[in-house]
């Protein structure tokens, strides 16, 4: 029986991801790589649209981006990785779904006016940022797409797109279905952990880590240890609850907090510790990763393109076919 696809990728503009992104994509892909056919694609054109400036790194941030996902327990020998940029049929598809959306549906998306709030300027590429995103998904005939909450829309308007071209030119394209992540808080604990709002980031060192934890967000109403704290929305128990492989450990941190018998140096030392403990054996993967040198990533992109581009090719000349053109 044929396993049905996943599709998820990333934008290059940094060289290493926050343990935010974990919960969500980073690990849905690892607990699908064996019951799907998993695309891993690099989005080196989806970061021109906030960072055309400089594209020079997103080669190597790349690069750095699988080796960290090899080192989280991705296997390479159960998923295809490959650069967005090199799989051209992607912005055949591009052209082709900007005409079945209007302007007014484009700058009514969320995540448009989240971007425009953290200044970056109002280009066409960014405009429609969601049709190329909806292009890279549809050319891959794709079942699934792993995303987190705030990001759900994409894969919505990637599924209508599908339908619409469906209705006007036959049954081609796949809607497809979103696999909803959670959203880590951010360690100051307003929005999201990410890599443009800031957090811990898998490629930190020891004492950055613990710089970061100890001056996390805890319960703003706490003001000595031996107050009553709150637990629940307090971002360095949502922490503990995600990283902190010792549940009794947490469950006694908890009712502690909650009687005021415990202060929140140590609620945080422990949450250090954890972390610790999960980045750790990651670190040490990423070191032996990076003895084998860029050309062992570059190698598996060439390896997923020359499979994933005769999918792209399949779509876009059943699309071609259904259009008459």
């Amino acid at each position: 029986m044929k396993k049905k696809t996943l599709l998820t990728g990333d934008r290059p503009t940094s060289n290493s991801y926050t343990i935010g992104q974990y919960p969500g994509t980073l690990k849905a892909r690892i607990e699908a790589q064996d019951d799907y056919e998993c695309l891993i694609f690099s989005a080196d054109y989806h970061s021109l649209t906030t960072h055309f400036k400089n594209p020079s790194s997103f080669r190597k941030n790349a690069i750095e981006l699988v080796k960290e996902q090899i080192s989280l327990g991705v296997d390479p020998e159960k998923v295809n990785f490959y650069r967005q940029s090199k799989v051209v049929e992607t912005f055949r598809l591009h052209v082709i779904l900007s005409m079945l959306i209007t302007m007014p549906e484009l700058q009514r998306q969320p995540a448009l006016k989240e971007k425009i709030a953290q200044g970056h300027t109002l280009t066409y590429g960014l405009m429609g940022y969601p049709v190329l995103m909806a292009s890279d998904i549809l050319i891959m005939n794709s079942d699934v797409v792993p995303v987190a909450k705030d990001q759900e829309a994409h894969v919505e308007i990637a599924a209508y797109f599908a339908k619409k071209f469906n209705s006007l030119y036959g049954n081609v394209l796949k809607p497809p279905k979103k696999l909803i992540g959670p959203i880590l808080i951010g360690l100051d604990g307003k929005g999201k952990s990410g890599k443009s709002t800031g957090g811990i980031f898998f490629n930190d060192s020891t004492q950055d880590v613990k710089k970061k934890v100890m001056s996390m967000y805890t319960d703003p109403n706490r003001i000595k240890a031996t107050d009553p704290g709150k637990v629940e929305g307090n971002p360095v128990f949502i922490y503990h609850d995600f990283f902190n492989d010792d549940l009794d450990e947490v469950k006694d941190l908890k009712e502690r907090y909650v009687k005021g018998k415990v202060g929140d140096v140590e609620v945080k030392e422990k949450l250090f510790n954890a972390l610790e403990r999960f980045l750790e054996p990651v670190r040490f993967k990423k070191v032996e990763l990076d003895k084998l040198g860029d050309d062992y990533v570059i190698d598996l992109f060439e390896k997923g393109e020359k499979k994933v581009n005769k999918i792209a090719e399949k779509t876009i000349s059943d699309v071609s076919k259904a259009m008459g053109i």
